[in-house]
């Protein structure tokens, strides 16, 4: 019987915000900030989701008055026809208020990047940009709408919106979730059922209430329903895990990936844990785990 054994955090760096994505066999971790080399959105690469190198920062600083100068958060990649497609958040003025905020595409012809910036998608303020490929084909952009947004509309809500192709949206969003102060972080999954199944972030990242929740709907546009219990939340060792995402684990199952503070809230370290869909179709785990793991299939 295959055994995998992990330890949580999978990298003793800071790493908000994670993504982990497959390709050419190998993993690939990309997070929120500044990376080693200068550059932002730090990717790294392993090969058993144990051991991680660091390989380069995805993006570049734009130059003076470009929309990309500061931030850099929430990075996501969606490949599709050969190419990555990469979907981050950034704003073109430093500031202590999130106003401003857009989010973003840059392209690369491989994993490990660096990836070429083109400019803004949703050029209205929001971030945390999460494409979504539906079992027959149609992309998908769920994003959340930020302080300041030009259109009026409140900050904190998860929208959708259809994509034409990866590099536009068709500017037809629709409101998803609005239940809470604020929700962030969305990840849509398909279950096997043909539900869809909604989880967020909801609460205060810089503190213990942040945690993670679910919903479910018939259609991707909803209206979604919150069901099931909480996928994460604060523990004494794991402070405030949240802003995950899902990705394929060595069982070919589904496995989370997020952030969660150390103890004293020093820095937000990345973090895997397995993923479990009950027979009721609601969502579950052990995450967030801060002793070492093992799973055999």
């Amino acid at each position: 019987m295959p055994r995998f054994r992990w330890s949580n955090p999978i990298i003793n760096a800071s790493g908000p915000d994670p993504f982990i994505y497959r390709a050419d066999e190998r993993y690939w971790l990309i997070t929120t900030g500044p990376a080693p080399d200068g550059r932002f959105l730090p990717i790294w690469c392993s090969d058993d989701l144990a051991c991680w190198t660091f390989v380069r920062g995805a993006v570049a600083r734009g130059d003076e008055g470009a929309w990309n100068r500061f931030n850099f958060w929430a990075p996501e990649v969606l490949r599709q026809d050969g190419t990555y497609w990469l979907y981050y958040t950034a704003k073109p003025t430093e500031d202590d208020r999130n106003h401003g905020n857009r989010i973003g595409l840059a392209l690369s012809d491989q994993p490990a990047g660096p990836f070429e910036d083109r400019g803004v998608l949703v050029n209205h303020a929001a971030l945390d940009a999460s494409p979504f490929r539906d079992t027959d084909g149609t992309l998908w952009l769920l994003y959340v709408t930020e302080y300041g947004n030009a259109r009026g509309l409140a900050p904190g809500r998860i929208w959708i919106d259809r994509m034409p192709d990866p590099a536009r949206v068709a500017d037809e969003a629709t409101l998803l979730v609005d239940r809470h102060f604020w929700q962030e972080g969305p990840v849509m999954l398909r279950q096997r059922d043909g539900h869809y199944r909604l989880t967020y972030s909801i609460g205060a990242w810089t503190n213990d209430t942040y945690r993670v929740v679910q919903a479910v709907a018939d259609r991707i546009t909803g209206p979604f329903i919150e069901s099931g219990p909480l996928i994460m939340q604060s523990t004494a060792q794991v402070k405030g895990p949240g802003h995950h995402n899902v990705f394929t684990g060595p069982d070919d199952e589904a496995w989370l990936v997020y952030h969660g503070w150390d103890p004293a809230m020093t820095a937000r370290l990345p973090r895997i844990d397995r993923l479990v869909m009950r027979a009721d179709g609601t969502l579950t785990g052990q995450a967030p785990t801060s002793t070492p793991q093992e799973h055999g299939w």
